[in-house]
């Protein structure tokens, strides 16, 4: 117990030293790409905090089972390379005890990636969208110019204002003019106007008040007319963004995926369940491939052993792309990757648990 401790102890630090490396390189990266899009205008600065805080989990779930992979290697080469390793097999604790002694940290994080992977991160993704979908709308609306004609819908809608208010919720001497492609033409005055924006779908409103709408059907000009006056009138006045909203497979939650059919939901829904598996495998890959030679030293193995991780990663992808154009049926999911590496894994632990030769 104190062997298992004390490996368990250097296994934790290890880990947790490689997790806020990779995390701040990879969140570093997306943070440099969001704050090109704010630049661009796609969002305001203010709001790059909120955007990183609902990609957190994301980036977590991806990032802990690759750092927990190096702790492994790391710790199990050194063990190797100081000749601890020799001590614990003259004692009875060869790699088979070293695995039971390492897989309850390995289950434990599986969970939690697991808990990430099929909860928390498609909320978190969904909170995103819903988020995105909002402030790119509001950022579309907020470039009305007092005095001019401003186009939404793909210019099948024109709203002029005479007089805008400092925040942009509130319009003075309001006209909209709307020209679908079947739709009647529809032209409103308006005195005054104030927007309002749907949380759920993104789309936009004006209440407008004391006004007038005007429709006619196309018929050569001479179509039907409708004229009516009102005192409170909510128009909707869609912009590019909220027009073709449409909610990704990552946006939504497991149970949903799981009711609908098709390769997509599938692919998506496989691959929240091979996270946690390939912790767990990539586990049993780093114990068998971090035996080094004793003068070799703690990192002799890592490159080897990041090929092998890297290629296993790859397979995962390629197998979810296989599944989504139809080559892999959705029953087998991502198993023939995870079955792949996890003879590959039991080959290596099988080697590594033989006596080394003299």
């Amino acid at each position: 117990m104190v062997a298992a401790r004390h490996i368990n102890r250097e296994l934790l630090a290890v880990f947790v030293a490689t997790l806020l490396v990779l995390f701040a390189v990879a969140v570093g990266g997306r943070f440099i790409g969001y704050l090109q899009d704010a630049a661009a205008g796609k969002f305001a600065a203010g709001d790059l905090m909120t955007i990183m805080a609902l990609r957190l989990p994301g980036f977590v779930q991806l990032i802990a089972p690759f750092a927990f992979y190096i702790a492994v290697l790391l710790t199990v080469g050194r063990l190797h390379a100081e000749q601890e390793m020799a001590v614990l097999r003259s004692s009875g604790a060869g790699t088979w005890r070293l695995l039971a002694w390492i897989l309850p940290s390995a289950t434990l994080l599986a969970a939690g990636i697991g808990t990430l992977s099929l909860w928390i991160t498609p909320d978190r993704n969904a909170a995103l969208d819903r988020f995105l979908i909002q402030q790119r709308a509001e950022a579309s609306f907020d470039r009305l110019s007092p005095g001019t004609f401003n186009a939404f819908g793909r210019g099948q809608r024109t709203l002029y204002a005479e007089t805008v208010s400092d925040d942009g919720q509130t319009l003075g001497g309001v006209f909209i003019f709307e020209q679908g492609e079947r739709d009647p033409l529809v032209t409103v005055w308006a005195d005054r106007a104030s927007r309002h924006v749907d949380e759920r779908t993104g789309s936009q409103f004006l209440v407008l008040g004391d006004g007038t709408r005007h429709s006619q059907e196309r018929a050569g000009g001479t179509g039907k007319r409708q004229v009516i006056e009102f005192s409170t009138l909510s128009q909707k006045i869609d912009t590019d963004v909220a027009a073709s909203r449409r909610v990704k497979p990552e946006a939504l939650s497991s149970a949903t995926l799981w009711s609908r059919s098709g390769a997509a939901a599938a692919a998506e829904l496989h691959w929240r369940i091979a996270l946690p598996a390939f912790t767990l495998i990539s586990v049993l890959i780093a114990l068998g491939l971090a035996p080094v030679k004793p003068r070799q030293g703690r990192f002799g193995r890592v490159l080897p052993g990041m090929a092998a991780l890297v290629a296993y990663y790859l397979a995962l992808l390629a197998n979810q792309n296989a599944l989504l154009s139809g080559h892999v049926p959705t029953v087998a999911g991502l198993w023939p990757a995870h079955a792949l590496f996890a003879a590959i894994a039991a080959a290596a632990l099988a080697r590594s648990a033989k006596p080394a030769r003299r």
